[in-house]
């Protein structure tokens, strides 16, 4: 059994490759969607850092707030 509470997200897609448990791979098909969520909310906070233009960086604000939506609502 891991002890997935104390593992990074990273640590834990790659200790579950190979998983025959349908429920487990199902956890971890909804990690790395989440993960690949958090790239993208990350890719779009350094764009705004960087950016000069308040329009770009009011648009990169309502993507994220867009992208950090929980799922149903």
């Amino acid at each position: 059994m891991f002890l997935h509470h104390t593992m990074t997200d990273s640590e834990i897609l790659r200790s579950c490759e190979g998983c025959t448990s349908s429920h487990l791979r199902l956890v971890v098909d909804r990690l790395r969607v989440r993960v690949d969520d958090l790239r993208e909310i990350n890719r779009m906070v350094n764009s705004a850092l960087v950016s000069h233009d308040l329009e770009e960086i009011r648009d990169a604000l309502r993507e994220i707030i867009d992208e950090s939506k929980p799922e149903g609502n």
